[in-house]
């Protein structure tokens, strides 16, 4: 491959990284915020501890390991890419 393939698939990869990241974050928050108004009698710690035993016991812990992976591989693409060879 030549050098302007290679900067082209790595700057692809890295805009597929941060997309896919930001997309997985801004889930997340509204997930808390979503806690945060069902649960609004509740105390902080007790918050902190409900979202701990959802999202770290439960599946979606499992689930966003699993949606990390295209991301964490799309960044490893983009640092694979970049160097030149």
């Amino acid at each position: 491959m030549n050098r302007s393939t290679l900067k082209t698939i790595s700057k692809v990869c890295l805009v597929f990284a941060v997309l896919w990241f930001l997309g997985i974050a801004i889930l997340e928050v509204h997930y808390v915020f979503s806690v945060l108004r069902e649960e609004a009698h509740l105390r902080h710690y007790h918050l902190l501890y409900m979202i701990y035993e959802e999202q770290i016991e439960g599946i979606n812990f499992l689930l966003v390991i699993i949606f990390l992976v295209p991301g964490v591989f799309a960044w490893f693409m983009y640092v694979r890419f970049r160097q030149e060879h």
